[in-house]
This record gives structure tokens, C-alpha cells and sequence, in this order.
């Protein structure tokens, strides 16, 4: 598996490097950089003797940790993130190792589909599509869901070097590569730098290399079987973001196999050295408003029973147990209204230009992250809508009753409306050309073609799906993406955009939709 590697990827990986800070035992970047063709073949030829060897260098393995400041009293320890800083030259070392690992996982499918963290093509977002999907087809076709949103204690800090090995073995990672994964681990050591002074070095005997490009994949693969001790549940992960979701007729039902499953999920972490914290984990009942939930839901965790909540936090947006996104709407009011206002007050400072930049810096930022998800649900659309449109006005010193439509045409960008469009019309392009990951493409995105000459041919159209709900089901982003590709194509079947590269069909269907203001 451990490849050899040449100078032309040394000098890549070296050309990728940034001006980052850097651990002990590094040779600053900018002259990395310059020395980059006479230190590359020395490189090469002690980067291939550790393959063949499978030993890794002691010195790489020294990590540089600086506290920084959070927030509260500074003569508290919890208030400080220790960042963990490690050799530039480990850099190198780990990246290639890292490309080679990632390729032999990825063509032996070894990793968990629902894993969506750190991993090339998947994001918050497709994690957050695919939970809440989930959800709407349940509450659509009249059942409940239940989804426990688990938290695991410092799980990066509490890998067990051992179990790590034996999942990298039974991967297939075996003989010299499992040796030299072993060396990496070992004889690991850090110390803590305050204002110049160093403490001693201490061994860390556990956790994956805190700031170092392998140890995120290496948690991937230790936690990689936790959804087959779960028998009932479907598992979501990012990262070490795990959430549990059972969809049941009827809640006792629901009840008894969610407490199976956590039961099952405890004896997973005590076996694995992972500690799950109880009175953090939360737990939804998801359900439609119209149906009643008429006894006391029993869920417990180690012994403690878990409370059921209205709405958590889960990947940085708030769902609750209607999907109405009450308090999604509420938090970014808050939000929004601050970011309005800065961009009121430094306006008159800055050029247009600029002032642009900081509006999508620190207003669209807020606006667009998981506006896919709760986007669908014209209430909280127009309502933020509102916000918008003043911070349009403000950039553009406009009067607060100005009609905002023509300034959003002048200025260059979507309504929030309309950019949800946009992330539907895209998402169904990307299911069309199969760039989701495998876990999203649904084969129902089919482009009508029945050789009759109708008018859903002529246009280019998506075949409609049928559904139950209008709240879950015709508001689900299936629905909506098939519906905004419909829309769009009335304009553009001629471009043929599923032939198009994603870049290409973004810029035409921006284009289109900025026309029509």
C-alpha cells in the first residue's frame, strides 16, 4: 500500500504548503520552498527507506502546543484551545501517506457511506440533507422518527493505539504499513509553549496527532464499525458528530428499539475506550404537529433517561421536532440584524467593492449556510427575506421603503429565494452526473424521455414524484430540486445543462435568474 514516492510529488506537496506556523524540527516554508530541487531527492530517498523500513522518525513526532485564549476568566485552563502545532517536514511525510491510505480505502469501500467528515466530495451540508430527508419521508408516509444526538467525550484524545492497529490490519492495512503506522503512533511526545518558555516533553500514550494531517482519517477508521453494533438505527456521522435515527408507526415500538440500539452503542464505546457524555446527548421526537404523543417516552442512556427536547443544535443549525425551523429563523434574525448593522456603519468608509466583499464575509455567510435545509419552507424565506433586503438598501444608500429587486440586480446577487433555487437546481445536477456521495444519488432524478415528442421531453424536464404531504413531502428538497430543474429548463432546455460541468450550469442559471429582477 505504502507506494514509493518521487520528487514530482515532494515538490507538489511542498508548492502546497502554507505560511502556517509550524512545530519544532521545521525548516521555515519560504525556504522549504527555495531549496525545494536540491532537498527533494534527499527527501525522497529517506522517505522510501522509512516505507521499506516501516519506521517513522522520532524527531517528527514532537508536537508544539500553544494555549489560546477563548473567552472568560484567563486564569482558567478550560478557557484556553491548546493548538497543536507539528514539523513542517511531518507535513510532507503525512501527505503522502495520506494519499495513499485515502485511495486504498476509498477503492476497497471500506468507509462508512454515512460518514460524511473529512472526506473528499461530502460535507455539513450532505450530512444535514441526509438526516433531515430521512425525516420528511418519514413524517410524509405518517410515521415517527426518533434521532439521538450522541456526544462523545475528547473521542479524538481517547483512541487506543492498539484497537487502531487491529481496524487498520483488518482493513487491510498489513506487514510493513501496519509497522509503520505503529511507529508513527508510538513514542509520541508534546510540550506546552507560553511567551517563549517550554515546558518538559510528555509522552502521549493515547489519541490520534492533534493538528496533524492523518490523525482526522484515523479517527474516520476507528470509528468506522460503530454502525454495525447498531441494529435498529440508521447512523450519521461527521467526524465524531453521531446521531441515531429509527423511523417507527408507533412509539412504543420506537421506544423499545432505541433503547436497544443505545444499549448496543454503549457496549461498542466501552469495548473501544470512547466515554459517551449522558447528560449532553439529546434526543427529538420527530413528528407531524397533528399527531399526539399520549405517554411518558422512556429512552435512557448508562442508566439516565434522556428528556425529550424541542430543537438541538446539530452541525451548526437548530432543528426541531416539526422540522418548522422555528428556532433556525429566530437565531438568524439575531444574527442577520447584527451583520446589517455593520455593514450600516462601515459604508460610508469603504468602496463599493469592498463593502461587497464584507457583505458576503459577514452577512451571506449567516444567510446561505444550510439555507438548503431550512430553505424549503417559504415562511422563514420571507421572513429572513426582510433582512436581506435591508442590507441590500444599506449598501446601497437607499431609503428603508426603496424598492430592493433593481438593487439586487445592480449589486450582483441572488435573493435568498432564488439562491435556494439555485442550490436545487444544483443538487439535482449533481445527482444527474452522480457527483453526490453514493448515499444521496436517488435514481428517481430521471430526465423524461419517452421518445413521443412530449412537451416535458422538449423541455428537458425531471420526472415529478408523487408525494403525501405538502409540509414534507412537496416541501422536501427531492421535490424542490426536481421542481427548480423544471423551472429553469423551461428557459434553458436548449443549453442541455446536464451535459454541462457544474461551474458552467451555475453561471448560466445565475444568469438567468439575475435577468428576471
Amino acid at each position: 500500500m505504502l507506494n514509493p514516492t518521487d520528487t514530482v510529488e515532494i515538490m507538489s506537496i511542498i508548492d502546497s504548503l502554507g505560511s502556517e506556523s509550524s512545530g519544532p524540527y521545521s525548516i521555515p516554508t519560504e525556504i522549504l520552498k527555495l531549496l525545494k530541487p536540491n532537498l527533494c531527492h534527499p527527501l525522497a530517498a529517506i522517505i522510501n527507506m522509512s516505507f521499506v523500513t516501516g519506521v517513522y522518525p522520532d524527531q517528527l513526532k514532537t508536537a508544539k502546543v500553544i494555549p489560546v485564549f477563548k473567552k472568560g476568566d484567563k486564569l482558567l485552563v478550560s478557557n484556553y484551545r491548546p493548538i497543536s502545532l507539528l514539523s513542517n517536514l511531518n507535513k510532507i511525510y503525512e501527505k503522502i501517506v495520506y494519499k495513499r491510505l485515502y485511495s486504498f480505502l476509498n477503492i476497497h469501500n471500506c468507509i462508512y457511506e454515512l460518514q460524511f467528515g473529512f472526506r473528499a466530495g461530502h460535507s455539513t451540508n450532505h450530512a444535514l440533507i441526509s438526516l433531515t430527508e430521512k425525516v420528511r419521508v418519514a413524517l410524509d408516509t405518517g410515521h415517527f422518527a426518533c434521532g439521538i444526538f450522541v456526544d462523545f467525550q475528547k473521542a479524538f484524545d481517547t483512541v487506543d493505539h492498539e484497537i487502531l492497529l487491529k481496524k487498520l490490519e483488518h482493513y487491510g492495512v498489513r506487514h510493513t504499513a501496519n509497522k509503520w503506522f505503529r511507529s508513527y503512533l508510538t513514542n509520541r511526545t508534546q510540550y506546552t509553549s507560553i511567551n517563549g518558555f517550554d515546558s518538559s516533553k510528555k509522552p502521549m500514550k493515547y489519541g490520534v496527532p492533534q493538528g496533524s494531517v492523518l490523525g482526522p482519517l484515523l479517527f474516520l477508521i476507528y470509528i468506522n464499525d460503530l454502525n454495525k453494533a447498531v441494529k435498529n438505527s440508521i447512523t450519521h456521522h461527521f467526524a465524531d458528530d453521531t446521531s441515531l435515527l429509527y423511523v417507527g408507526k408507533s412509539i412504543k415500538n420506537i421506544q423499545k428499539r432505541v433503547n436497544l440500539d443505545l444499549k448496543f452503542l454503549c457496549q461498542w464505546l466501552n469495548a473501544s475506550k470512547i466515554s459517551l457524555n449522558a447528560s449532553k446527548t439529546e434526543l427529538l421526537i420527530f413528528r407531524d404537529p397533528r399527531k399526539k404523543i399520549n405517554f411518558d417516552v422512556k429512552i435512557k442512556v448508562e442508566g439516565k433517561k434522556i428528556i425529550p427536547s424541542k430543537f438541538v443544535k446539530y452541525l451548526g443549525i437548530y432543528i426541531d421536532n416539526h422540522l418548522s425551523w422555528h428556532q433556525q429563523e429566530n437565531n438568524m434574525r439575531t444574527r442577520l440584524a447584527r451583520a446589517a448593522g455593520m455593514l450600516c456603519k462601515i459604508r460610508h468608509y469603504v468602496s463599493f467593492e469592498t463593502l461587497r466583499m464584507v457583505y458576503f464575509g459577514i452577512f451571506s455567510s449567516i444567510l446561505t449556510y444550510g439555507a438548503q435545509i431550512w430553505g424549503q419552507h417559504n415562511r422563514i424565506v420571507k421572513s429572513l427575506q426582510k433582512l436581506q433586503n435591508r442590507a441590500i438598501r444599506f449598501m446601497n444608500f437607499q431609503p428603508f421603503r426603496a424598492s430592493a429587486i433593481p438593487l439586487f440586480k445592480s449589486s450582483s446577487i441572488l435573493t435568498l429565494a432564488d439562491f435556494v433555487k439555485l442550490q436545487n437546481f444544483l443538487y439535482a445536477h449533481d445527482c444527474l452526473k452522480k457527483n453526490l456521495p453514493q448515499s444521496l444519488i436517488d435514481e428517481r432524478f430521471v430526465i423524461v424521455n419517452t421518445g413521443l415528442n412530449t412537451r416535458c421531453e422538449r423541455l428537458n424536464h425531471l420526472h415529478t414524484i408523487s408525494t403525501e404531504t405538502i409540509l414534507y413531502g412537496t416541501r422536501s428538497i427531492m421535490s424542490q430540486s426536481i421542481e427548480a430543474w423544471n423551472s429553469v429548463n423551461d428557459d434553458l432546455h436548449d443549453e442541455k445543462l446536464q451535459n454541462k460541468s457544474k461551474a458552467v450550469a451555475k453561471h448560466k442559471v445565475f444568469d438567468l435568474l439575475l435577468s428576471k429582477y
